[in-house]
Protein backbone atom coordinates (compact mmCIF):
# COMPACT_ATOMS: atom_id res chain seq x y z
CA UNK A 1 0.00 0.00 0.00
CA UNK A 2 1.48 3.20 -0.94
CA UNK A 3 0.69 6.44 0.95
CA UNK A 4 2.54 9.71 0.64
CA UNK A 5 1.99 13.35 2.44
CA UNK A 6 4.94 14.71 0.20
CA UNK A 7 2.90 16.94 -2.54
CA UNK A 8 4.67 19.52 -4.65
CA UNK A 9 1.54 21.78 -5.79
CA UNK A 10 1.03 23.70 -9.00
CA UNK A 11 3.75 21.92 -11.16
CA UNK A 12 4.55 23.14 -14.43
CA UNK A 13 4.83 19.70 -17.05
CA UNK A 14 5.69 20.43 -20.39
CA UNK A 15 3.79 18.45 -23.27
CA UNK A 16 4.82 19.11 -26.80
CA UNK A 17 5.81 22.41 -26.01
CA UNK A 18 2.84 23.56 -23.48
CA UNK A 19 3.02 24.11 -20.07
CA UNK A 20 0.26 22.10 -17.86
CA UNK A 21 -0.53 22.60 -14.28
CA UNK A 22 -0.41 19.74 -12.12
CA UNK A 23 0.10 18.74 -8.48
CA UNK A 24 2.70 15.84 -7.93
CA UNK A 25 2.68 13.20 -5.06
CA UNK A 26 6.04 11.74 -4.37
CA UNK A 27 5.14 8.25 -4.21
CA UNK A 28 7.67 5.35 -3.67
CA UNK A 29 6.99 3.25 -7.08
CA UNK A 30 9.94 2.31 -8.89
CA UNK A 31 9.77 2.80 -12.63
CA UNK A 32 7.28 5.90 -13.13
CA UNK A 33 8.07 9.48 -13.54
CA UNK A 34 4.82 10.70 -13.28
CA UNK A 35 1.30 9.55 -13.13
CA UNK A 36 -1.32 11.93 -14.53
CA UNK A 37 -4.48 11.01 -13.01
CA UNK A 38 -7.95 10.87 -13.66
CA UNK A 39 -9.20 14.25 -12.12
CA UNK A 40 -5.95 15.87 -13.92
CA UNK A 41 -7.00 14.27 -17.38
CA UNK A 42 -10.65 15.15 -16.83
CA UNK A 43 -9.52 19.03 -15.56
CA UNK A 44 -7.27 19.02 -19.42
CA UNK A 45 -10.34 17.39 -20.93
CA UNK A 46 -8.66 14.09 -22.62
CA UNK A 47 -9.77 11.83 -25.03
CA UNK A 48 -7.67 8.93 -24.75
CA UNK A 49 -7.82 6.35 -28.04
CA UNK A 50 -5.99 3.32 -26.93
CA UNK A 51 -6.09 1.62 -30.29
CA UNK A 52 -4.12 4.26 -32.37
CA UNK A 53 -1.71 5.36 -28.77
CA UNK A 54 -3.48 8.78 -29.14
CA UNK A 55 -3.82 11.35 -26.41
CA UNK A 56 -5.90 14.66 -26.92
CA UNK A 57 -5.44 17.12 -24.60
CA UNK A 58 -7.49 20.64 -24.35
CA UNK A 59 -4.41 23.47 -23.35
CA UNK A 60 -5.49 26.16 -20.69
CA UNK A 61 -5.67 28.35 -23.81
CA UNK A 62 -8.23 26.03 -25.28
CA UNK A 63 -5.91 24.65 -28.31
CA UNK A 64 -6.40 20.94 -28.50
CA UNK A 65 -3.03 19.33 -28.24
CA UNK A 66 -2.74 15.56 -30.00
CA UNK A 67 0.33 13.26 -28.64
CA UNK A 68 0.91 10.11 -30.53
CA UNK A 69 2.63 6.93 -28.61
CA UNK A 70 5.54 5.37 -30.16
CA UNK A 71 4.14 2.03 -32.29
CA UNK A 72 7.04 -0.29 -31.60
CA UNK A 73 8.95 -1.22 -35.05
CA UNK A 74 9.75 -4.49 -33.97
CA UNK A 75 7.50 -7.46 -32.49
CA UNK A 76 8.19 -10.42 -30.75
CA UNK A 77 8.62 -13.10 -33.45
CA UNK A 78 6.63 -16.16 -33.22
CA UNK A 79 6.96 -19.08 -35.04
CA UNK A 80 5.29 -22.26 -34.84
CA UNK A 81 5.77 -25.58 -33.56
CA UNK A 82 6.84 -27.37 -36.62
CA UNK A 83 8.90 -24.78 -37.89
CA UNK A 84 10.96 -25.05 -34.41
CA UNK A 85 10.77 -28.74 -34.73
CA UNK A 86 12.63 -28.38 -38.30
CA UNK A 87 14.98 -26.24 -37.39
CA UNK A 88 16.01 -28.20 -34.31
CA UNK A 89 16.74 -30.74 -36.35
CA UNK A 90 18.72 -28.74 -38.30
CA UNK A 91 20.98 -28.63 -35.41
CA UNK A 92 19.89 -24.73 -34.14
CA UNK A 93 20.14 -24.03 -30.28
CA UNK A 94 16.92 -23.92 -28.85
CA UNK A 95 15.98 -23.63 -24.92
CA UNK A 96 12.70 -24.82 -23.34
CA UNK A 97 11.37 -22.73 -20.40
CA UNK A 98 8.19 -23.78 -18.53
CA UNK A 99 6.85 -21.51 -16.06
CA UNK A 100 4.35 -21.92 -13.21
CA UNK A 101 2.54 -19.41 -10.60
CA UNK A 102 1.82 -20.78 -7.64
CA UNK A 103 0.44 -19.25 -4.66
CA UNK A 104 -0.92 -16.08 -5.97
CA UNK A 105 -3.21 -14.14 -3.65
CA UNK A 106 -6.66 -13.23 -5.35
CA UNK A 107 -6.28 -9.57 -6.21
CA UNK A 108 -9.09 -7.45 -4.94
CA UNK A 109 -9.66 -3.63 -5.78
CA UNK A 110 -10.28 -2.79 -2.44
CA UNK A 111 -6.70 -3.85 -1.75
CA UNK A 112 -5.34 -1.30 -4.09
CA UNK A 113 -5.06 2.13 -2.51
CA UNK A 114 -5.66 4.31 -5.55
CA UNK A 115 -8.40 2.92 -6.61
CA UNK A 116 -9.97 1.24 -3.34
CA UNK A 117 -10.92 5.54 -3.14
CA UNK A 118 -12.40 5.49 -6.13
CA UNK A 119 -14.37 2.11 -6.08
CA UNK A 120 -17.60 3.00 -8.03
CA UNK A 121 -15.38 4.07 -11.63
CA UNK A 122 -13.28 0.73 -11.21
Amino acid sequence: MYQSKLIARNCSIAIQKKMFLVDLILLGIQGYDVILGMDWLAKYRATIDCKQKMLVLVTPEGESLVYKGKHPNHTIPLISAAKAHKLVRKGCTSFLCAVEVINTPELELKNILIVREFLEVF
